[in-house]
């Protein structure tokens, strides 16, 4: 089965498919005599477009989130170019460190080169794929009319839903028993609905005609899957955990890959970040004089107790020996505190629990055990989310802000329902690319309100 987040994202990988062509065959064309610091155009292709994709992800460039209500179509343009213009500079730059053996002395204006071919790379590209983006915005912004059936307060809830995500989708509902014979369902996407095992066999084959006509039927689980991207617990029923599909194999080949995967990346992050360690790590300490490691007990796999290690971002004592979420303006937060959690530095020293085999880099959030006990009481399906490793970042981490209560404890559970109804590798190299993306932007490390 094709994951939900491709489909969504076959557009886009049209676009870079296009544009990595677009970039080779440009760069044979114009700049085949420029590039005396390497042995062969298709060298420099090659090692110009990872960075090129890597950088235009991480600073949105394939983000068409464009009103055109607001905006005219030169400030659209103008837009796109700079920020093609800027990545290109960047990917340059780590092209040519690449290539630090290079004689300088046979190519005297290096800096030149760099602002040409990027002006001239970001101009043609932004020409031609115009009118793409054009089109993909008008389509993101068209309104998708889908039509429910089932009750009228769980057609509140969805729309409600829909909201929150900012989804171009319609919603129109009618009953089990209604008559469907004045809907137009030439504007109609689809239909869903929860209510399939109560419905009359004369209403199913209504149903049938309308899917031979090209019209997609589908459970509620299903269009929650395609559509939000996640599992709503208020919606999703205990027969949907019971399904073949939802289950993970601890004994798979994906997993042990994940492990393997998750043991070496964490070895070099902490090697690779070990500088930095250091220097909050001094930090931390020289504020207040205090303790630099905090430790605290999460809940893990199969809701088994381990200890994570973090540095030190809030006051010691802060807690009355009562859990207290964190808020945004939180005065326990300390002051070099603040700028570690914008950075997420704080959650490097983790690293030791992917190591040591109690989390994933990729995974539910764990939680605070009395926080746990709480939280299962009162939020449907939650012990659900412990059927595999906790995770530094996860689904939910890349798609939610900073958990500060229950009602966000709901909203981040739906996301970790879905990663795990749809685990893969790929999956988790996505979350990883986001995560990055999101470090960089410093989004996402406080709660949301």
């Amino acid at each position: 089965m094709r994951l939900p987040w491709l489909i969504s994202r076959r557009k886009l990988i049209l676009n870079c498919v296009i544009e990595v062509s677009l970039i080779v065959i440009i760069n044979k064309i114009i700049f085949s005599d420029y590039f005396v610091f390497v042995k062969d155009i298709n060298y420099f292709s090659i090692t110009f477009l990872p960075f090129w994709l890597l950088f235009s992800y991480v600073f949105g460039r394939y983000t068409y989130n464009f009103d055109l209500l607001k905006n005219n179509l030169f400030n659209l343009f103008y837009k796109q170019f700079i920020k093609s213009f800027f990545i290109s500079v960047l990917s340059f730059i780590f092209v040519f460190c690449i290539y630090l053996n290079i004689n300088l002395n046979n190519f005297n204006h290096f800096d030149k080169l760099i602002l040409f071919y990027s002006f001239i790379i970001s101009l043609i590209l932004v020409v031609l794929q115009f009118p793409i983006i054009y089109r993909f915005t008008l389509n993101a912004n068209k309104k998708n009319i889908w039509l429910f059936i089932g009750n009228n307060d769980l057609e509140d809830y969805l729309i409600s839903e829909l909201e929150w995500s900012r989804k171009k989708i319609k919603i129109i509902s009618r009953s089990i028993y209604s008559d469907l014979s004045n809907i137009d369902f030439n504007k109609i996407e689809g239909v869903f609905s929860n209510k399939f095992d109560l419905m009359s066999d004369e209403f199913l084959d209504k149903l049938i005609k309308l899917k031979r006509r090209g019209i997609k039927i589908l459970t509620i689980e299903r269009w929650c899957e395609n559509y939000l991207q996640r599992f709503p617990p208020e919606i999703i029923s205990k027969k949907f955990f019971i399904r073949r599909n939802f289950k993970i194999s601890y004994s798979s080949t994906e997993l042990r890959i994940k492990r393997i995967g998750d043991f070496l990346l964490s070895i070099f992050l902490l090697f690779f970040t070990s500088p930095i360690l250091i220097i909050s790590a001094i930090l931390v300490y020289c504020e207040d004089r205090k303790s630099i490691i905090y430790k605290q007990e999460r809940v893990g796999i199969n809701q088994s107790i381990f200890t994570i290690y973090k540095l030190r971002t809030m006051k010691l004592n802060s807690e009355s020996g009562i859990p207290v979420w964190a808020s945004k303006f939180d005065n326990r937060i300390t002051k070099v505190g603040r700028i570690l959690r914008k950075y997420r530095i704080d959650e490097l020293p983790q690293l030791i629990c992917v190591i040591k085999g109690e989390m994933s880099l990729i995974g539910p959030r764990p939680e605070r055990a009395e926080i746990d006990k709480k939280l299962i009481s009162c939020i449907p399906h939650y012990n659900n989310r412990y059927l595999i490793r906790p995770g530094l970042s996860g689904w939910a981490q890349v798609n939610y802000p900073y958990g500060a209560s229950i009602e966000d404890s709901k909203k981040k559970l739906s996301f970790d329902l879905f990663y795990l109804k749809n685990f893969s590798i790929w999956f988790d190299l996505l979350i990883f690319l986001k995560t990055i993306r999101l470090v960089i932007l410093k989004k996402g490390s406080e709660p949301s309100n």
